[in-house]
């Protein structure tokens, strides 16, 4: 399995950011099974959609939504009371990072799912031990 991260997300709905190229790539391999299903969570879905509505507008939000509804290499999780204290005790206990609580609730679920990799653009991942995919 591997994490699909609100950067990736982006990347891959807008055509003129940056790792647009390197994404769809990298999609094409997470698509083809390379790394096994792809997962990501109501947390990062809720980040990837907020950042849509303000850079590209509702547009894109309804177009994202149902790719997502439509994709049959996804798994969606949600991120749950237990998760969520345990996200917030990863990240009070790392205060020399600057790791978000979206991105400490992907850490958390990925170490139970036992995910190593993560297909996004922010370095935090790998900070916390896991693999980037694209590699930087």
């Amino acid at each position: 399995m591997i994490l699909v991260d609100s950067g990736a997300w982006y990347a891959l709905s807008d055509p003129r950011d940056r790792g647009a190229v390197s994404a769809a790539a990298a999609w094409n391999r997470v698509r083809a099974g390379e790394y096994g299903r792809a997962v990501t969570t109501d947390y990062v879905l809720d980040e990837t959609y907020t950042l849509l509505r303000m850079r590209l507008g509702t547009h894109a939000v309804r177009g994202f939504r149902d790719r997502l509804a439509r994709s049959e290499h996804l798994r969606v999780v949600r991120v749950g009371e237990r998760e969520f204290e345990e996200a917030l005790d990863v990240m009070i206990g790392h205060d020399d990072k600057r790791w978000s609580l979206t991105d400490c609730t992907s850490f958390v679920l990925m170490r139970q799912l036992s995910i190593g990799s993560a297909f996004s653009f922010d370095r935090n991942f790998r900070e916390a031990g896991f693999q980037l995919l694209p590699a930087d």
